[in-house]
């Protein structure tokens, strides 16, 4: 019959491309003001005075391990959810973010009461000053009890963007965005309530934001299914296969940062500005990538899911396709305005200079780069979780060790740029695996041991 001829291969490839830039766009949105957010906080904050800036200065380094576990439920609970939207199970959906919300609320605990008891070895480590370590104490126990609010926005809209609504997910996350920012901006600056207005602003805009995900959830039918408070084992499965290399992840490459900023240490406050001012565009223009990625993996998951012998690999080339085209126009742009970059993020001349010489050894990598990013994502989502931090680990470890070497070998700085640009072209191997990777779950997908239990996936 004519309605069983499939459709020609460009045809499918536009209709792939229309569904992973459907999700995209709006996730890029979201992710892209949950960056600015925390920056527009601290400056916020600098307006609070001097003091309420050196206990957020102090609190950043801290910040990675809650972006860790909210990433690990984020992705794992999205993984989880696109599969059961395949497979037509959406009424279970809200059943499985249950478990995970229990699950994030333990570690959450956990985690804070850990540093609320280390502070004070934390302040020792820190050098914090005898007259802030009493706010720095006060600081770090209340937002990291705030932060486990979170886990009620940043599920739902993951549930949301996994049934394929990323605007509805775009409109939670940008409420709590908007929630917090204002918050602080009214309370902790106009009303002078002070530091401890970010926690307060914090919770506020979870319960905001959650509610209006609840209500979002339950309109585009994610809600209604069996016994939706009992626990769901394949909730803690998936956090153990995808959540913990998604954490771990963000932890190795806060390392990473660290380690690469202590080798710049000895050339000074103009190198290592110049240096931190790159690392912030980079996590502006990376994001893509990474979005990209997802997008791709929601895609996969839930044809999987509708179908276990879908093949995943056409999916992933439309995803690494639309990367090249869009950091090839992204790595130009950065590399021609490299100059303007630096001069707009920094009044000082030297740093911007220096800042704009950064961007012409590592910019034309960052095509690469994006692509790495984007496989990387695939793999954490679709099983290959611990391949990704395989991955990872080789990089970084590389990007250390070569960069620590050629700049102790040249006794200049470039042998540090030049050492990340050498490994963002090998970072083509991840692509590789990556493709290889997913090819191998197709080949997988004929057999019978390839039907995982409750929305495994993989």
């Amino acid at each position: 019959m004519l309605d069983a001829v499939p459709p020609p291969v460009a045809t499918r490839r536009r209709e792939l491309r229309r569904a992973i830039a459907g999700l995209a766009v709006p996730m890029t949105v979201a992710q892209g003001l949950s960056v600015v957010a925390p920056i527009v906080v601290v400056a916020l904050m600098g307006r609070m005075g001097d003091e309420a800036l050196y206990v957020r200065s102090l609190f950043m380094p801290l910040a990675s391990l809650f972006t860790a576990v909210q990433m690990a439920f984020d992705i794992s609970n999205q993984t989880l959810t696109a599969v059961k939207v395949g497979r037509g199970e959406r009424s279970e959906v809200s059943g499985t973010a249950l478990s995970m919300a229990r699950l994030w609320a333990g570690v959450g605990l956990v985690l804070a009461a850990v540093l609320i008891v280390v502070t004070p070895l934390l302040s020792d480590l820190l050098h914090v000053r005898s007259d802030s370590r009493a706010d720095f104490a006060a600081f770090v126990g209340w937002v990291s009890l705030a932060n486990v609010a979170l886990a009620w926005p940043v599920l739902c809209a993951s549930c949301l963007r996994a049934a394929g609504r990323a605007r509805s997910a775009a409109a939670v996350t940008l409420t709590t965005i908007a929630v917090e920012v204002g918050g602080v901006a009214s309370f902790g600056v106009g009303v002078g309530v002070g530091v401890l207005s970010v926690p307060a602003c914090t919770v506020a805009g979870a319960v905001i934001a959650g509610s209006l995900g609840t209500v979002l959830v339950r309109h585009h039918g994610l809600t209604g299914g069996h016994r939706p408070w009992a626990w769901r084992p394949a909730a803690l499965r998936e956090v153990l296969r995808t959540g913990v290399p998604v954490s771990v992840f963000y932890v190795v490459m806060f390392g990473m940062n660290l380690a690469l900023v202590w080798i710049l240490t000895p050339y000074g406050a103009v190198v290592i500005s110049g240096f931190s001012i790159v690392g912030t565009v980079q996590t502006m223009v990376f994001m893509p990538g990474t979005v990209l990625g997802s997008a791709a993996a929601i895609v996969m998951n839930r044809r999987y899911g509708q179908d276990p012998r879908t093949r995943r690999a056409p999916v992933f080339r439309v995803a690494l396709e639309t990367a090249v085209a869009l950091f090839a126009v992204l790595t130009l742009a950065l590399w021609l305005g490299r100059h303007v970059i630096g001069h707009v993020t920094s009044g000082n001349p030297r740093i911007a200079a220096e800042t704009a010489h950064i961007l012409g050894i590592i910019g034309p990598t960052y095509l690469l780069l994006g692509l790495v990013l984007a496989s990387i994502a695939v793999l954490e989502q679709t099983g290959g979780g611990f391949v990704a931090v395989g991955l990872i680990a080789f990089y970084v470890c590389g990007t250390v060790v070569t960069g620590a070497v050629a700049t102790a070998a040249t006794h200049d700085p470039d042998g540090l740029y030049y050492a990340i640009a050498g490994m963002n072209v090998t970072g083509l191997t991840v692509v590789a695996i990556a493709v290889a990777y997913v090819r191998r779950l197709d080949r997988r997908a004929v057999e019978p041991r390839a039907l995982k239990p409750e929305g495994e996936v993989g």
